[in-house]
């Protein structure tokens, strides 16, 4: 039969004298704590036994053997709690298999089985499947051993693997969500790169000169810049309106602005999308509007009903307004990014007193 190597070693003393030939060195004796006694080392073997179940336990490992020959599998009770078993004896029928083992990797549990049976390789067994457990959830385990053959030659047969299993779930887990993380980012970083191209685009076609276009590109990705650092604060969750609006505005005198609103939360896309729209606002106010001079203000409240929220920007104070001749970036931009990310309607109304801007949007706490 092939030497197997070990899964775990049991350490037990040697059967101990009563005396010992002094060291020559220091010409003392070699006193030993253990007599061999069967009671001693039957007490010995049974506190090594306990140890080892401890420490498969905490390894979150179990034992088991399964032998070809009535297709059965004996787990431990480390092992069977892995598994979701209540008793230690499971048969390894095609019934039994897959009420067992999820169906995605059989396939591949059966193809390492295979390999590790064959008389001709070194009869290790290696794989990573789920288990179905008591309740219905599953658990992933990574599961090895070493196959047990008799014979020599052409006269090799398997006769049983040996093994041990460990819980692979959180690991597992960690790596679901890493993966969803980097998915997640590759998908922000494609949008996010994609709109700074079509700000640089609508920037530099509606710039009188080079300087201009370039201060108004600093200005819109300093403004993108803003509303992803409040998402990173909330890990590219909800953020909230009012953090929103506080912090578009934050390069304002608090003696200009009068800000107020309910509590309401956006998703990221809808969080970049209104914090670009409030930047172009006021820019625009601080340009031609009331946030051009020290008597001017600004009023942003908004209100919301259910999952529709109603924002109103207001400037009062100002010079007097006049309609533009012509659509700028800034209020395509308002047109049609908000009016497509917020799922809503934007009104902007230049009356004479100061501008008045409506949004009315869809508000949702997550992205599709």
């Amino acid at each position: 039969m092939q030497a197997l190597d070990p899964i775990a070693e049991l350490a037990v003393p040697p059967l101990l004298r009563e005396k010992s030939d002094p060291d020559p060195a220091t010409g003392t004796l070699d006193v030993l704590p253990f007599t061999d006694s069967g009671e001693d080392i039957s007490k010995l073997l049974e506190q090594q036994k306990r140890s080892f179940d401890l420490a498969m336990a905490a390894s979150r490992m179990g034992t088991w053997r399964y032998s070809l020959a009535d297709n059965i599998c004996i787990y431990d009770e480390n092992a069977q709690r892995l598994y979701g078993l209540t008793e230690s004896r499971f048969l390894h029928d095609e019934e039994g298999v897959r009420a067992k083992f999820h169906p995605d990797d059989l396939k591949l549990m059966w193809s390492r089985v295979g390999a590790a049976l064959d008389p001709n390789g070194d009869g290790r067994y290696d794989v990573e499947y789920r288990v179905k457990q008591l309740d219905g959830s599953w658990r992933w385990l990574s599961a090895w051993g070493l196959v047990e053959f008799e014979g020599e030659g052409a006269e090799r047969k398997p006769i049983a693997i040996t093994g041990a299993s460990r819980d692979l779930t959180e690991r597992k887990e960690s790596e679901a969500f890493q993966r969803l993380l980097l998915n997640e980012l590759k998908h922000r970083v494609k949008n996010t790169l994609a709109t700074i191209q079509a700000i640089t685009t609508q920037t530099l076609a509606n710039a009188d000169d080079l300087p201009s276009a370039r201060e108004a590109l600093e200005q819109r990705i300093v403004s993108m810049a803003k509303a992803h650092d409040l998402l990173i604060e909330r890990s590219w969750t909800a953020t909230s309106l009012e953090d929103l609006v506080s912090s578009a505005l934050d390069a304002f005198s608090p003696t200009q602005l009068q800000i107020s609103g309910c509590d309401a939360e956006l998703a990221p896309r809808q969080t970049l999308a209104l914090s670009m729209g409030l930047h172009e606002l006021a820019t625009n106010a601080t340009k031609y509007g009331a946030l051009s001079c020290a008597g001017g203000r600004v009023s942003v409240r908004w209100k919301k009903q259910a999952a529709e929220l109603q924002l109103e920007w207001e400037e009062s104070g100002g010079p007097p307004v006049t309609p533009p001749t012509h659509k700028g970036f800034g209020s395509k931009l308002l047109e049609r990014l908000l009016s497509s990310e917020l799922g809503g309607e934007i009104s902007v109304d230049y009356a004479p007193a100061g501008v008045r801007c409506t949004i009315t949007a869809q508000i949702k706490p997550f992205d599709d």
